[in-house]
């Protein structure tokens, strides 16, 4: 059992705070890093030097969970005047605690959480209606993330510049920031978001037939000139395929939309990298960018996929063009419903 005293942290030091590890299945060597790595942080806190000190807190809680390992972690938070992360960490403690029958250090917790709620910065989130409608959507602040069904929610964050985000598949994402002094009070409205493109219009219903090609006959009978064609329906000159119109809008889309993922993850990426070095992460926000940027990662691969399958097969058909043979006038896409969902199939011979 590991046993620290801190002078400057005198409610510890009566207390007698010490570090002991709980029941787990950590290898012997996972326990001796995260001792190592809170004998570090003591030392850090001891020099005042905070901003180093609170990550290995942090890594050594995820290694080796203790109650002196939270408590120490909220005092370094509220040393750094993250308020709303003291006050969390505080309240985690004290219900740790009072589970483990360290019933004096689940007091002090609570009595130090009930302080700390009184100089708390909150933020009211106010989500649009339109954008409560949208499939999909995620609305994080920070590195929390909101209920969106709730529609208005007041967040505790540390102070300074809060992020709030949202976004949603087939939407251009929404981000602000605001900024927020001790005990600030700030509200912000997630508006609906603007869709980006990459989900297609409803193509238009087909021109009746039957009419025209009466009217063409009638004319036709009667001396006039034939009756022109209803768009979208062959001459009999070289008109391009509808079907590789749209293939080809789809493969440009999908194209788009892989390029902007793909984008996003390197940028996700890039800053996890920083936060995260050789891969271990010492912070929630690091471990979300890489899961964000492999998600984003994922999307953009399976977009490029779609995007360029779907130009190709709309290249082929531009360049086959129709044909006027009794076999072409049979030829096409057609709806393909299978057991487990639908699709296109080209039916003839190209």
């Amino acid at each position: 059992m590991r046993f620290h005293w801190l002078n400057s942290l005198l409610v510890f030091g009566l207390l007698g705070v010490a570090h002991v590890p709980t029941a787990s299945a950590q290898t012997t060597a996972e326990k001796a890093t995260a001792e190592l790595l809170f004998e570090e942080a003591l030392q850090l806190m001891r020099n005042g030097s905070f901003a180093e000190a609170c990550p290995k807190l942090e890594s050594s809680q995820r290694t080796d969970p203790a109650v002196g390992t939270l408590l120490y972690l909220s005092e370094c938070y509220e040393k750094q005047g993250r308020t709303a992360s003291a006050w969390v960490t505080f309240r985690e403690a004290a219900a740790l605690a009072q589970s483990e029958g360290q019933l004096d250090r689940a007091k002090v917790a609570a009595e130090r959480a009930d302080q700390l709620q009184k100089e708390l910065a909150l933020l009211t989130i106010d989500i649009a209606l339109e954008a409560r409608k949208i499939a999909g959507l995620q609305v994080r602040c920070g590195a929390v993330s909101v209920d969106t069904s709730l529609g208005t929610i007041t967040v505790p964050v540390d102070p300074g510049q809060v992020t709030v985000e949202a976004s949603a598949p087939g939407y251009l994402p929404f981000t602000r920031q605001v900024t927020l002094d001790a005990k600030g009070r700030g509200a912000l409205t997630v508006p609906a978001l603007t869709s980006d493109g990459s989900v297609l219009a409803p193509a238009p219903s087909p021109v009746a037939a039957g009419t025209a090609p009466e009217a063409a006959s009638a004319d036709s009978s009667a001396g006039g000139s034939p009756a022109a064609a209803p768009p979208g329906q062959d001459t009999g000159g070289n008109s391009v395929p509808v079907a590789s119109i749209v293939l080809g809008g789809v493969g440009l889309v999908g194209l788009g939309v892989g390029a902007y993922f793909g984008a996003s993850a390197m940028s996700d990426a890039d800053e996890a990298n920083d936060l995260c070095p050789d891969g271990n992460c010492t912070s929630q926000r690091g471990e979300d960018l890489m899961s964000d940027a492999r998600t984003s990662a994922t999307v953009s691969n399976i977009a490029f996929g779609v995007g360029i399958a779907s130009l190709a097969t709309g290249l082929v058909l531009y360049f086959v063009g129709p044909d006027d043979t009794p076999e072409a006038a049979d030829s096409g896409l057609v709806p393909l419903a299978v057991d487990r969902g639908a699709g296109l199939a080209w039916r003839g011979s190209l």
